[in-house]
Formats: structure tokens, C-alpha cells, sequence
């Protein structure tokens, strides 16, 4: 790598340094109900940044038996830091499922994953800045919102299985994490 290409990483980095920090409000509110920042951190690939991401629970909890355990509503939120194609990031989201869920699961959940993709693909493109959020309400769905600012729009859509939340939430969390360096941020540990 040379100097100049170094300094150009670097430059960029800090430009989107706000964009990564941006979601870590300490709190938040989904459903009438107070959510605490477990952890956040940045997902790199190859070793460039491409989202920043926050957890948020119910409680403190610092590992993924603990989080996966919980009876309470919990929210991932993912805010893109670099513009990526809905194809490379439906493509980066299968790789972690299929790494982490059984074939049960994936079984189950095929065609709710193929509306997923579906969802993600309509955007076209994710921008930095464009953000989305996977929640779990108790027993009851699983939600996901897709906030596309340069599109000007949100999409939202319910899912009626509340186990659908766990299975996303292995991609960063599982035994294969997408970048175990952020598994360890969201569960709220020092790397």
C-alpha cells in the first residue's frame, strides 16, 4: 500500500467517522418500550469500513447465549458507511444465515428469506448514510426497516416469525460472525 493510498483510506475514514457514531444514542424507544445501547462497532470488509452497527436490549447482557436467551425486545440497527449494491449486501447477509442456522432453519424460513431479498433488491443500492434495523418483539414478529435517504424513502415489513430475529441476529452474533471484532463490540466487551 502506498503513502498516498494510505492517506486517501485515512481521509475517508474520518470523513464518515460521524456516520458511524451516529446511532449510538444510549437509548431508544421501539414499541413504548426503553432499549440500552449493549454495543456498537464497524464492520470492515477488506479492511475497509462498510457499516456501523448498534445492538440494543432490554437490559446489559455480554454474551450470545444471553442475547439470544432474552425475552425481551432487542434491535439491531446497521447505518451503511459506504455505498454498497442491495445485490453485494443481500449477498454478505445470505453468507452469514447460511454460516449460522441450521437446515431446519434455513428450511423454514426460505421463503421469508426470499422476501427479504426481495425487500433488500428494490433498493438497488444502499448509500452511506441509508440505514436498517431488524427488531424482535417478544413472541409476536419480527420487523425490518430498510430507511433509504437518497431514495427518499422507508420500507418496513412484519414478519410473522418471531424466531426469524435470532437466526438474523447469528450473522453477528453466531459461532461464524460476518467480523468477529464487531461480535465482540455489540456484545459491549473491549477488543
Amino acid at each position: 500500500m502506498t503513502t498516498s493510498s494510505i492517506k486517501k483510506s485515512t481521509l475517508n475514514f474520518l470523513t464518515l467517522l460521524p456516520l458511524a457514531f451516529a446511532l449510538t444514542a444510549a437509548s431508544i424507544a421501539v414499541q413504548a418500550q426503553t432499549l440500552q445501547l449493549n454495543g456498537s462497532g464497524i464492520r470492515h470488509q477488506a479492511a475497509s469500513p462498510l457499516y456501523s452497527a448498534g445492538l440494543y436490549l432490554d437490559q446489559k447482557r455480554t454474551t450470545t447465549e444471553e442475547v439470544m436467551g432474552s425475552q425481551g425486545a432487542k434491535q439491531l440497527r446497521v447505518v451503511m458507511l459506504r455505498d454498497v449494491s442491495a445485490a453485494e449486501m443481500g449477498d454478505l447477509l445470505a453468507s452469514g444465515i447460511v454460516a449460522n442456522a441450521s437446515d431446519d432453519e434455513l428450511r423454514k424460513l426460505i421463503p421469508t428469506l426470499f422476501s427479504i431479498g426481495k425487500m433488500l433488491g428494490e433498493q438497488k443500492k444502499l448509500v452511506a448514510g441509508d440505514s436498517f434495523q431488524i427488531e424482535s418483539q417478544p413472541a409476536a414478529a419480527t420487523t425490518i426497516t430498510i430507511d433509504a435517504k437518497a431514495q427518499g424513502r422507508s420500507v418496513k415489513h412484519v414478519f410473522a416469525q418471531p424466531d426469524l430475529f435470532g437466526t438474523l441476529l447469528r450473522i453477528w452474533l453466531g459461532n461464524q460472525p460476518a467480523d468477529a471484532g464487531l461480535k465482540t463490540a455489540l456484545l459491549g466487551k473491549a477488543g
